[in-house]
């Protein structure tokens, strides 16, 4: 029931009730004689309050259709209040035409004015006092307060509704936490997104290969070349990880390559730099400052935070030159949640003990990383940087960029689109519900005998977590506009050979040499050129 409704209900309600008591106060007089209202002023007094409560009726009906949602606001102009009014005025003027005419005549409207005025003001009189005595007891009980209802000559607009709401939610907030805001720009965050709701756009529709091929040509028109391997690597990277490492030489369009992606697809992305000093997930999410009260909310914690309110919106979160501190000191807690069900990924920023307002969107003090959030990591190979442990590596998809790709300029200006988290997603499930785009049971056995080689002759062995990866990145790749043997070419120069950077045993360079011939009996030299070049690489490294 609306709120207006409510408040009418209640006072007509009383209107009753004091009215029966008036009535009785008048009884009372006439027992003890102290005032004898004649039979006709009684009839009259209850044709009144007959006709009073017919106009509250209507009252309430015309102030329950003309207010709004909740009820705290009534569009009443003046013509609405006259033709509200009608009923009671039509009565009344009835009344005066029976009784004038019909004075003399009948014997029920045979009135004595006089009799009637003194009876109908001591019936006021006792109403208007009991009206009193309620409004001093509800001073008395529960001090002064406004109804909440407002009437005017125009609706309030949705706006308005909302802010109101707002006003309402932040005097609460402030009654229960008396403790303080603890979370600012969080809750500057919440009043935004409750002012003006997040609605998703609609999403461009275009498939896997054509999304390559458009981000292609948009980076073309800004000066920027990668080989189209590069591209699909990057778009089947995001179809099997939350996590992908841009890796290799500086000045290859590591940090370009999802800045522009993200230009053409319409997707959120924050830069965060990494620091050399960064130790913990403080440096990354921020801390919680006992001189202050107030937690530290770095832009890295805002723009995961705005993701759990633009659900379908995909949101980059690069860490450029990650591996200028320890990734798994800074990120272990993103690494350890990733590789958790989905439900589970969050990360607490301080203890609930702490107290304070919390922003609507945090889990007792804990962050939630939403599945529309990819993590990018920008990392160089030089004497400035530490190693990526293979704990890091194996958790990510890795992209190489050994070499920078050269083209032609282009003139073309492609316009960018808008792909949504939900879109994209779509397009990755079929691509793995699609038959042709999977492994072979051919491409299988071969792909196993080398992974078999590689056991033996180098003792190295990649778990399930890899496997699951190479199972979700080639259907993706394929669909992209690759092949599947590329894909797997992929896989194995990035996350398996890899793991023989830095070794330099007696024998590797032979067994490097066997792998090279076994690869090549099994596959041609263009499919998995990157892996022969990763072979190259590592027997110059032994000589």
């Amino acid at each position: 029931m609306k709120k207006i409704t409510k408040i009418t209900c209640f006072i007509g309600l009383k209107l009753l009730i004091f009215s029966v008591v008036g009535c009785a106060v008048l009884l009372l007089l006439s027992t003890f004689n102290v005032l004898r209202p004649q039979a006709q002023s009684w009839y009259l007094l209850l044709l009144v309050i007959g006709a009073v409560l017919v106009q509250w009726a209507v009252l309430m009906f015309v102030l329950h259709l003309r207010s709004d949602e909740e009820g705290t606001y009534c569009e009443m102009d003046t013509a609405t209040w006259v033709l509200t009014f009608l009923p009671v005025a039509a009565l009344f003027f009835a009344f005066l035409v029976l009784y004038v005419s019909l004075h003399s005549s009948v014997s029920f409207f045979a009135l004595d004015f006089t009799d009637f005025i003194i009876t109908f003001a001591v019936f006021v009189a006792v109403v208007v006092f009991c009206f009193l005595l309620s409004y001093a007891y509800r001073l008395a009980t529960c001090g002064r307060r406004d109804s909440g209802i407002r009437f005017g000559r125009k609706k309030r607009s949705a706006k308005e509704r909302e802010q109101e709401i707002l006003d309402a939610k932040e005097q609460e907030k402030e009654e229960k936490g008396a403790e303080g805001i603890v979370f600012p720009d969080l809750l500057d965050m919440d009043r935004e997104y409750l002012r003006h709701p997040y609605s998703p756009e609609a999403s461009s529709q275009i498939t896997l290969r054509k999304l390559c091929d458009g981000v292609n040509m948009y980076l073309e028109s800004k000066g920027m070349f990668y080989k189209i391997d590069t591209l699909r690597s990057f778009v089947a990277g995001l179809a099997c990880s939350h996590f992908l490492i841009l890796e290799g030489l500086s000045g290859t369009g590591k940090t370009s390559l999802p800045k522009y992606f993200a230009e053409y697809i319409g997707s959120n992305i924050c830069f965060t730099s990494v620091q050399a000093s960064w130790k913990d997930r403080s440096d990354i999410l921020g801390y919680y400052n006992d001189f202050s009260a107030k937690f530290r909310e770095t832009p890295f914690l805002r723009a995961l935070y705005c993701a759990n309110y633009e659900t379908d919106e995909i949101n980059f979160m690069v860490l450029d030159e990650m591996n200028l501190s320890r990734v798994e000191y800074y990120f272990a807690d993103f690494l350890s949640v990733l590789e958790l069900d989905a439900q589970n990924w969050k990360i607490e920023l301080m203890p609930v003990s702490t107290g304070g307002v919390l922003p609507e969107k945090l889990e007792e003090c804990s962050i939630r990383i939403p599945q529309n959030v990819w993590f990018i990591g920008t990392a160089n190979k030089d004497d400035s940087t530490f190693t990526i442990t293979d704990k890091v590596y194996d958790r990510a998809i890795v992209i190489d960029f050994s070499s920078r790709s050269e083209s032609v300029p282009s003139s073309r200006n492609l316009a960018p689109l808008h792909i949504g988290q939900s879109k994209l997603r779509s397009l990755f499930e079929e691509a793995w519900l699609t038959p042709s785009y999977a492994l072979s049971r051919e491409l299988r056995a071969r792909f196993s005998e080398i992974s078999q080689f590689i056991l033996d002759a180098f003792d190295v062995n990649f778990g399930n977590r890899i496997l699951n990866q190479i199972v979700r990145f080639v259907p993706v790749y394929v669909a992209c506009g690759g092949t599947p043997a590329k894909a797997l070419d992929i896989m194995l120069a990035r996350k398996i050979l890899r793991k023989l950077e830095g070794r330099f045993e007696e024998g590797l360079k032979t067994n490097l040499a066997k792998l090279e011939k076994l690869i090549l009996r099994e596959f041609d030299k263009s499919d998995f050129s990157d892996t022969l070049q990763t072979i190259a690489s590592l027997k110059r490294k032994l000589l």
